[in-house]
């Protein structure tokens, strides 16, 4: 039992990798449409590659989408929409007809003492009766343009009967009809007469939108979705046979029965251990790759959260979109994902993820072939066209190259299946833009994953490379020696490292904030000390070394104030390694000969570097520092000081935790002598 327990302690983070990869295999199996997959790949205008194939079992075909949209629309043109009569509605105008006689005729015929009410009464409501009962239509937009032709229903009681527009009055047929029915008396009260019927008609034929929706709904529900029929046996297509868009409509129908058929209880439980043979396999390799041939990342388990985590976003939000919205596919930045990645870790293992991502997609992507040709093609632009990205403009430049490389693959697609440019569409041409566009993203995606996972990209180093930053700023004019040996430090150490291979902008970085710890007590260390005066004279050399050594938890103090990432702490508090302040060591030591002297308290407190850059900082901070004590330098003093340095640097182990090569060691020394001759100006003596 408890050398169970020992083994899983000591593999506990190998056990934690592995516990990540189990959960995305699971998540990824939990988000993807749990369907069988049909065994043949066909696209339009391509030849069968299969054997002839017989139809299994009898299906019916499906219409297309253009074919039901067409139905719909016809069904809309011919629709005959409900109109209701309203006899409450002709009723009340009845009555305030009356009324509005009764008031109007007795002004009218205060000075002129007519006595013809009840004749005119029995002619308005006679003709108001013809009117009513005809029906005034009110307007609506479902008759608007609409000839006299033009059919509907109208419903009277439990009563439908069909009629047309042009047998209906509205409002300004009735006027004028009433006009010409009352000139017809010649009375002398005529127009009397037209005002009142007029202002007193009603429109009681109203437009019934519920019943009329109903109905439209309904029959558009009733629209088949099949228009055919393929029997068991039948001979759906020959190999070498062209697919037609009717061949094509035959084998998706076929396609989607298929499916329909497999999916029982039983096939499903196959289903989904297919599934998840297929996904752990390319997770397998996907974790293989990266343990054997990207060690450095491996090694790193917020690595490994990150491809992850990306992984299974972009896979979420594929699937969805698939199921959800298809028609939107092609607006997925999917490059994205290989951009996100690149800026964190590099090209190479970008690409890979990437192609794994699309290898997963592909399961359920329309036309697979297709969309993992066009998506690997724009990710590996993308990739390339980014390199490390290192300015801002680059993302612009990638998304210009990922919507050029969209347009290539469309057109040379669009030849190879249909031979002509008939079929170009300028709404794919919308889709990829806006895709390409969505690659911008990156932007703000970088930013949080930088936060969430403690990363920094070179966007970031060059920020922080910037001299005008205030934390720089503040070291100049503090510490104004200090700054420039800081500058010298980044120079050497990136130029050793274009050389050796590794990161240059990061030790730059790194290089430029190493002695930040000295603005504290700048006038204790020599570079910023006033001819003449030096302030390690007034106290012990054990007070000395303390300062000495202080500057480097004084500059992770500063640093994690002023909030820099940790990869450019690392630098601060390794540059000195474990090593001893041997100066002030030997001064106390002939202080007091004879007595142990406390080593620890003149020791830095370490730890010694851990990568290449850090290392190469070590190296370069020692050299430059040092090489400033030369008289009169010369190649040979140069080239004694730094070799001893070098031996120095060794013996007490500081690169024994450093992936550094003795080769690139070595190759580090020469690189340094070279430049420090040219910053002492010594000329190279040249042999005889």
């Amino acid at each position: 039992m408890n050398t169970l327990f020992s083994k899983i302690q000591h593999n506990y983070y190998e056990i934690l990798k592995v516990t990540i990869y189990i959960l995305a295999i699971a998540a990824v199996i939990w988000v993807s449409p749990k369907e069988s997959l049909f065994k043949y790949e066909f696209q339009v205008g391509k030849p069968w590659s299969h054997d002839d194939l017989i139809a299994p079992f009898d299906y019916a075909i499906l219409k297309t989408s253009v074919q039901i949209e067409d139905e719909k629309k016809q069904i809309e043109e011919n629709f005959i929409p409900y109109f209701r009569y309203d006899d409450a509605i002709a009723e009340q105008g009845e009555n305030q007809l009356i009324n509005n006689f009764n008031s109007a005729w007795e002004n009218y015929t205060r000075d002129t003492l007519r006595s013809d009410s009840a004749k005119y009464v029995k002619l308005l409501l006679k003709l108001y009766k013809r009117f009513e009962s005809r029906g005034i239509i009110q307007y609506n937009p479902a008759i608007e343009g609409k000839d006299p032709f033009y059919q509907l229903r109208l419903i009277q009681g439990n009563v439908v009967a069909e009629t047309t527009l042009g047998q209906l009055y509205n409002i300004r047929t009735a006027i004028d009809d009433t006009r010409v029915r009352i000139d017809k008396l010649a009375s002398p009260d005529s127009i009397f007469l037209q005002n009142l019927i007029s202002q007193s008609l009603v429109q009681n034929v109203i437009y019934d939108e519920r019943k009329s929706n109903s109905e439209l709904n309904e029959q558009i529900s009733n629209i088949s979705t099949t228009r055919g029929l393929v029997q068991k046996g039948e001979l759906i297509i020959s190999t070498g046979e062209l697919v037609t868009a009717d061949k094509y409509q035959t084998l998706i129908s076929l396609k989607y029965d298929y499916e329909k058929v497999l999916d029982t209880s039983d096939s499903r439980t196959y289903i989904i251990i297919g599934m998840i043979s297929l996904v752990a396999l390319l997770f397998l390799v996907q974790y293989l790759f990266i343990r054997f041939y990207r060690k450095n990342y491996y090694d790193q388990l917020k690595y490994t959260v990150l491809l992850i985590i990306t992984q299974l976003l972009f896979i979420a939000l594929t699937d969805f979109i698939f199921i959800a919205f298809p028609n939107w596919s092609n607006l997925i930045p999917f490059a994205l994902l290989a951009i996100v990645i690149a800026a964190f870790l590099d090209a190479g293992i970008a690409i890979f993820i990437y192609l794994v991502t699309l290898m997963l997609l592909g399961f359920y992507a329309p036309n697979s072939f297709e969309f993992f040709y066009t998506q690997a093609i724009v990710g590996l632009i993308a990739v390339y066209s980014v390199q490390r990205l290192s300015k801002r403009s680059d993302l612009f430049r990638a998304s210009l190259m990922v919507f050029l490389t969209y347009i290539v693959v469309y057109v040379g697609m669009l030849l190879i299946q249909e031979g002509s440019f008939e079929s170009f569409s300028w709404n794919m041409m919308g889709y990829y833009a806006a895709s390409s566009m969505l690659i911008l993203l990156a932007f703000p995606m970088i930013f949080i994953y930088e936060k969430v996972f403690g990363l920094i990209t070179q966007l970031t180093l060059l920020e922080l490379s910037n001299t005008n930053n205030t934390l720089l700023r503040e070291l100049s004019v503090k510490a104004p020696g200090t700054f420039q040996h800081s500058l010298q430090v980044a120079n050497l150490a990136s130029e050793v490292l274009y050389e050796i291979g590794g990161d240059a902008l990061l030790a730059r970085t790194g290089a430029l904030y190493h002695d930040i710890g000295k603005m504290k007590n700048p006038m204790f260390f020599v570079e910023n000390q006033v001819a003449g005066f030096n302030p390690h004279d007034e106290i012990s050399y054990e007070e000395s070394a303390k300062i000495i050594i202080g500057h480097v938890l004084g500059g992770i103090e500063m640093a994690r104030k002023a909030r820099l990432p940790e990869q450019i702490i690392d630098f601060i508090r390794t540059h000195h390694g474990t090593r001893r302040v041997e100066y002030f060591y030997r001064l106390e030591r002939k202080l007091n000969p004879g007595m142990e002297v406390d080593q620890s308290e003149f020791t830095y407190h370490g730890p010694a570097p851990f990568s290449k850059e850090t290392a190469v900082v070590m190296m370069a901070d020692s050299v430059e520092a040092a090489s400033r004590s030369i008289n009169d330098p010369d190649e040979q003093k140069i080239n004694d000081l730094v070799d001893n340095i070098f031996m120095s640097l060794m013996e007490s182990g500081q690169f024994l935790n450093a992936n550094i090569t003795m080769q690139q060691i070595n190759i580090a020394r020469k690189v340094l002598k070279k430049k420090l001759l040219n910053i002492h100006h010594v000329r190279i003596a040249y042999p005889d």
